[in-house]
C-alpha cells in the first residue's frame, strides 16, 4: 500500500512539474510583459485623447475589491489560462524550424545521421526540410540511432527513413505508448523522462509566448502611432520615450528568445526519445515485460528477432 501511495504521489508531482513549467511559467512571462507594454502604450494613448491634458490619477490601492491576495490569485489564474493555450499548441512547428536550422548548417556527410532529413516531398539537392519531415517521432530515427552507435535502441524502431514501405509503422503514439507503460510499471525510472518532457513543453510554450508578445508589441506600436498622430511629441515628455523603449525591448527580447529556442528545441525532443528508449531497454533487460508486440508490428509477424536491416 505504501508503494502505491508513493507511486501516486510521484505521479501527481510529475504532472504538477510539467504543468508548472509548460503552462504557468510561460503564462506569467507573457502576461507580465504584455501588461507592461500595453499599460504604457494605453497610458500614452489616453493622454493623447485628452489632447495633452493632465491624466487623472488612479485611486490609491485600487484592487477591484479583491484585495492584494485576490489580485495575485487572479493574475496567477489568468497566467495559467494563457499558458495553457501555449501549452496546447503543436510542438511540430518550432521543432521543424529547429530541425531545418540544424540540417542547413551541418556538413553534408553528417546530414545522413540526422533524425530529420528530406523525404520524397523535397526535390533532391534542395537545402530545405519540409514540415512533414519533422513529424514526431522522426522518419530517420533509426538512422540517427545507428549513426551514433546506439544499435540496441535502433532495434526498437520498426521503421526506417530509407525504406518508405516501413513508414506505415511510424505513429505519433509510439513514444507515448512506451512512456505510459514505463510510468505504470517502473515509475521510479521515469524521473528523467518527466524532466525532459517538462523542458520540451517549457521551450514550446515559451516559443509560442514570444509570438504572442510580438503581437502585443505590434499593438503597442499602433497605439503609440495613433497617440503621436493626435498630439505633438512635446506634450508627452518622457512617458512616450519610456513606452517606446518598453515596446522595443520586449520585441527584441521576444525575437531573441524565439531564435534561441529554435537553436536547441529539436535536440531536446531527440534527447527525450533516447531517454525513453534507453529506459525501456534497460527495464526489459531487468525482466520488465512491456509487451513490445503492441507497438512493434514486426513482433506480431514473428520477424522481430531479425531486427530492421
Amino acid at each position: 500500500m505504501s508503494d502505491e501511495k508513493h507511486d501516486r504521489k510521484g505521479s501527481v508531482w510529475a504532472e504538477f512539474y510539467i504543468e508548472f513549467l509548460g503552462s504557468l511559467v510561460p503564462g506569467l512571462f507573457a502576461l507580465i510583459l504584455s501588461l507592461i507594454v500595453l499599460g504604457l502604450s494605453l497610458f500614452v494613448l489616453c493622454r493623447s485623447l485628452q489632447h495633452g491634458g493632465a491624466v487623472p490619477a488612479l485611486p490609491q490601492g485600487i484592487d477591484f475589491g479583491l484585495g492584494a491576495y485576490g489580485v495575485t490569485g487572479f493574475l496567477l489564474v489568468a497566467a495559467y489560462v494563457l499558458g495553457s493555450i501555449f501549452y496546447r499548441q503543436d510542438p511540430k512547428i518550432p521543432d521543424w524550424k529547429s530541425a531545418s536550422r540544424v540540417y542547413r548548417y551541418v556538413a553534408a556527410d553528417e546530414r545522413k545521421r540526422l533524425a530529420v532529413q528530406p523525404t520524397s516531398q523535397v526535390p533532391e539537392g534542395h537545402n530545405t526540410i519540409h514540415p512533414n519531415d519533422a513529424q514526431f517521432p522522426y522518419f530517420f530515427l533509426y538512422e540517427y540511432l545507428r549513426g551514433r552507435g546506439l544499435d540496441h535502441l535502433a532495434e526498437w524502431v520498426p521503421w526506417q527513413g530509407t525504406k518508405p514501405d516501413t513508414w506505415k509503422y511510424r505513429t505519433k503514439m509510439f513514444i507515448n505508448q512506451i512512456k505510459i507503460r514505463l510510468q505504470f510499471l517502473v515509475p521510479g525510472l521515469c524521473k528523467d523522462i518527466v524532466r525532459n518532457e517538462a523542458h520540451v513543453r517549457l521551450a514550446t510554450s515559451v516559443w509560442y509566448a514570444t509570438k504572442w508578445i510580438m503581437g502585443i508589441c505590434l499593438l503597442g506600436f499602433i497605439m503609440l502611432a495613433g497617440a503621436v498622430a493626435r498630439v505633438p511629441l512635446t506634450e508627452f515628455g518622457h512617458v512616450l520615450s519610456g513606452a517606446i523603449c518598453a515596446d522595443i525591448l520586449a520585441l527584441g527580447f521576444g525575437l531573441f528568445l524565439k531564435r534561441q529556442i529554435e537553436n536547441f528545441i529539436h535536440y531536446l525532443r531527440v534527447r527525450e526519445i533516447v531517454y525513453v528508449l534507453e529506459t525501456a531497454h534497460f527495464a526489459t533487460l531487468n525482466g520488465i515485460e512491456l509487451h513490445r508486440e503492441d507497438f512493434d508490428p514486426r513482433r506480431k509477424t514473428g520477424s522481430a528477432t531479425e531486427g530492421v536491416r
